[in-house]
């Protein structure tokens, strides 16, 4: 009789044995699975908005820094929808928007390539004299010139716009900016900008060279809302 209890309760110590390294199994699966799932989902992006203003140095702004819409641009002075919207567009944007103290605009100097990438960088050493806004009109305003995107265009209009010259020559030789430009354009690709012109109104991506009215309705209601 004896033995039989003996061998009943080393069945039931098996028993538990057997439960308890299944619930260890079981535990180390769902572990598993947590981490894997975390690997691979895709990590949350900072918007550009933030990004800017963690890294003033790296952006361009403009109107009024505690207006409720910032608009975030994002352009290349080779694009031909970039111009378009700089000649017909913007003016607008800061007549009615800007100069009312009712938006914040802010730029990432960017390039969509190497060829463009040397023009933004001229921009950013004109910003140097505080003159990003004219001299980037100026820019696009020549891309029909056959000066455009060379050396000799960007020296033409920081002269025509009373830059200091020797700093500002200094400054597209040291392609000072070069840097800043590519850590911009990785943080346009981490929020998957793929073309220019591309605006984050609010952080919410309006792409295109749309017309004034689509900027007017898009700020006019979070102006009102």
């Amino acid at each position: 009789m004896a033995k039989k209890i003996k061998q009943k309760h080393q069945a039931q110590k098996r028993e538990t044995n057997w439960l308890l390294i299944g619930g260890v199994v079981a535990i180390g699966v769902i572990a598993l699975f947590g981490l894997l799932f975390l690997s691979l989902r895709e990590p949350e992006q900072a918007t550009l908005a933030t990004y800017c203003a963690d890294n003033p140095g790296r952006c361009i702004t403009q109107g009024n820094k505690n207006a409720r819409v910032t608009v975030v641009e994002v352009s290349d002075f080779g694009c031909v929808h970039c111009r378009n919207f700089h000649a017909e567009t913007k003016p607008l944007i800061d007549q009615q928007f800007i100069d009312t103290n009712q938006l914040y605009w802010v730029v990432l100097p960017y390039a969509l390539s190497s060829t463009t990438l040397p023009a933004s960088n001229a921009a950013m050493c004109a910003n140097e004299q505080g003159a990003f806004f004219e001299y980037s009109e100026a820019l696009f305003a020549q891309q029909t010139e056959a000066v455009a995107l060379t050396r000799a265009g960007f020296e033409q209009a920081a002269q025509a716009l009373g830059l200091e010259m020797d700093a500002f020559a200094q400054c597209l030789s040291e392609g000072r900016y070069n840097t800043i430009i590519n850590n911009n354009m990785n943080a346009a690709r981490s929020v998957r900008v793929s073309a220019t012109p591309s605006f984050f109104v609010n952080d919410r991506l309006l792409e295109g060279a749309q017309p004034f009215t689509v900027f007017q309705q898009r700020i006019s209601s979070l102006l009102n809302n």
